[in-house]
């Protein structure tokens, strides 16, 4: 009978090399406190080139992965961890890399009967040509996302001819980009933690622009929860982040967001944006937001992960 080892000594990974490495830190604030709480014993690690032998020497029961964005949540960080035969929180390296990719994760939705925003992807050497030349992507208004940054980092929201678009020598978020076309409406996002959705938060930034700063600046953004949408949308929307959710195959946690505009009509107006496998653990983060209305406390959601840490890849 093949009994689980009890859980005692864990290494928590916070920093990082992405640009997001600022909300690793506050994320990883709050796991750390909530890791002492529960009992654990806490090394905290900011991952460098040395981390394969800084795990081997320190021999950690579970790694709690606290990083955000590039390396952290694109299936490297699970791939090494699966390499040394280390259990880790969140989801393994296929569904971290597939909910990375913004126009992979939009392909899954589809086949899932989600709605996207009409899109396409063009390699970035090729959108500075266009944009040299003064031509336009797709109709106005759209986006310029980034293939695989989160936090809105490296997305310009193209409205009229006045909007600021990328510069090339402005432009360090890799060669993929996403253009997508711009869902006015309702910003929306649905947590789905233990493989069931619990909720819908509606955001209403201040700005209009859900941005880096009208995140994770305070009130910044108004929190509306739960959100002030149809119930048949609401309904749906926890419906299609559940499928996406397990169509990718997400372990444990995610969040997915979504715009409705209420002007197409109802259920037409819902649209799947995005899904994130490390969701943010801020104080002004949805996941703890969302689970605490529905009974979950922030120990409770990092205890969950901790029990669904594990290797998925059998030698």
């Amino acid at each position: 009978m093949n009994i689980k080892k009890p859980i005692k000594h864990i290494v928590l990974l916070v920093g990082g090399p992405s640009k997001e490495r600022e909300i690793s830190e506050r994320s990883g604030k709050s796991v750390y406190d909530a890791l002492l709480n529960l009992g654990y014993k806490v090394t905290i690690i900011d991952p460098k080139e040395t981390l394969a032998n800084d795990l081997l020497t320190i021999k950690p029961d579970l790694v709690f992965n606290c990083l955000h964005g590039t390396f952290g949540e694109d299936g490297a960080i699970p791939g090494l961890l699966e390499w040394l035969r280390i259990p880790y929180t969140h989801s393994g390296i296929a569904a971290s890399a597939v909910a990375m990719n913004k126009v992979l994760s939009k392909k899954i939705a589809l086949i899932c009967k989600v709605k996207t925003p009409d899109y396409l992807e063009i390699d970035s050497s090729d959108l500075f040509k266009l944009l040299k030349n003064n031509q336009e992507l797709m109709q106005k208004p759209y986006v310029i996302k980034a293939m695989q940054q989160g936090s809105t980092i490296g997305i310009y929201l193209i409205l009229d001819k006045n909007s600021r678009k990328p510069k090339e020598e402005e432009w360090h978020f890799g060669n993929g980009v996403l253009v997508e076309e711009y869902i006015p409406g309702q910003e929306l996002s649905v947590v789905v933690f233990k493989d069931k959705a619990l909720g819908v938060l509606e955001l209403r930034p201040k700005t209009n622009f859900y941005d880096y700063d009208s995140k994770y600046n305070e009130g910044a953004t108004e929190h509306i929860y739960p959100a002030d949408i149809p119930k048949n949308i609401y309904l749906e929307a926890m419906r299609a982040a559940e499928e996406v959710h397990r169509a990718i195959g997400c372990r444990t946690l995610s969040r997915s967001d979504f715009r409705y505009n209420s002007k197409i009509g109802v259920l037409e107006g819902l649209f799947f944006l995005e899904i994130n496998t490390h969701p943010g653990f801020t104080n002004l983060s949805i996941v703890p937001e969302i689970a605490y209305h529905n009974g979950f406390s922030f120990e409770q959601i990092v205890e969950q992960l901790i029990k669904d840490a594990k290797c998925e890849i059998t030698p």
